[in-house]
């Protein structure tokens, strides 16, 4: 196994010890989700400024000196794009590795594009190519060869370049602020795991659903849930979402009924009728029938649309005119969130500062 690839206990004490001075980790994972629930991590990439190596995690019995390490606050971490690998570390080692530099957050501030690759980036910023080859590689498979080393390496070698140009920009603009405000936001734990309780909120099409509708997809959410954590299986393997719905709008709920719905819309799910039988036909609860409540719906007016539509386009001017993403600044669902009167991004931190007083400045004009 080349030496930037670390599969020993011993090498990797040693290689924490190298790096434990640093005053930047750049970092980087490799896992597979293909039928499991949690994130299968396959291997951790770290590089600094004088060094970078792949952590083999499936080789090594334990990473605890590394978990040590990036449990410290006194390194920056610097991701790309980090919500999938802090998702993994949540999921694997139950913390996020902080304080946080993310450079797509970071380069979005700066007005490139909100979901601007790593490539892309680098090409951009360190007019370098870096090849694609390895994109689809299964990285559960040993030994890992040359190519998907230098694949894995690539994704961290450059994120220090891109750290300083993206650093010295910000502070040049003022916009440091605007970053640690997005970073708070992505460290917070609650991101990176699932309630039972919470489940339903991951369905889309629930805002269609009565009240009596949506009790029944809540407490199927939380089965499938619960289930797919405790088997560690994709939701969609023991029920897909479109089959979650219309088992809830079924009026006949005996097993026949929902066998024949099942087959229409999610056939390997029948093997889940009995269950499902179970918690569609139990009475809701006397203490709970007037407390029903039918989900938030999206559906919005055409008058609502239209002041969206003008609260984008304002969006965009005010994006260009300060050179910063638009969607970062203010996309759909905060504009939405914004018009209906919930909770909106737009309306509190360097968002409010920037653009919340010429949003509602359009508002107010448009119900005159």
């Amino acid at each position: 196994m080349p030496l930037n690839v670390i599969t020993q206990q011993s090498d990797l004490a040693a290689f924490v010890e190298r790096i434990s001075t640093a005053p930047w980790l750049a970092l980087d994972t490799e896992f597979i989700r293909e039928s499991t629930y949690y994130p299968e991590l396959c291997l951790i990439q770290i590089a600094t400024q004088e060094t970078s190596a792949c952590i083999d995690v499936l080789s090594l019995k334990h990473i605890d000196p590394l978990v040590t390490l990036l449990k410290q606050p006194t390194q920056e971490k610097i991701f790309h794009s980090c919500r999938q690998d802090l998702e993994v570390f949540y999921a694997t080692y139950k913390f996020i590795p902080q304080p946080l530099f993310d450079t797509q957050v970071a380069a979005s501030i700066l007005g490139l594009d909100e979901q601007i690759s790593y490539a892309e980036l680098v090409a951009q910023t360190c007019s370098i190519q870096l090849a694609k080859t390895e994109s689809r590689t299964d990285w559960r498979k040993r030994p890992l060869t040359n190519a998907q080393i230098d694949y894995a390496l690539d994704d961290v070698n450059h994120l220090g370049a891109l750290y300083f140009h993206l650093s010295e920009a910000l502070h040049t603009k003022n916009r440091n602020h605007w970053l640690q405000e997005e970073c708070k936001q992505l460290i917070v734990a609650n991101n990176y795991f699932v309630t039972p309780e919470q489940a339903w909120k991951q369905i889309k099409g629930v805002g269609k659903l009565n009240a009596q509708q949506f009790y029944y997809l809540r407490n199927i959410a939380h089965w499938r849930e619960t289930r797919a954590q405790t088997k560690n299986l994709p939701r969609r393997w023991l029920l897909p979402d479109p089959a979650m719905l219309a088992l809830c709008q079924l009026n006949d709920t005996s097993k026949e009924a929902i066998n024949v719905c099942l087959k229409e819309n999610a056939p390997k799910s029948i093997r889940h009728t009995n269950i499902l039988a179970e918690i569609l036909q139990h009475p809701i609860p006397e203490d709970q029938v007037d407390q029903l409540q039918a989900p938030d719906d999206y559906r919005l007016s055409k008058e609502q649309r239209l002041l969206i539509k003008k609260l984008m386009e304002t969006t965009r001017n005010k994006a260009a005119e300060i050179e910063t993403s638009a969607s970062l600044l203010a996309n759909r669902k905060s504009l939405v969130n914004l018009v209906l009167g919930r909770d909106s991004k737009v309306s509190s931190g360097w968002r409010k500062n920037t653009i919340a007083d010429e949003l509602h400045t359009v508002i107010q004009s448009m119900s005159n």
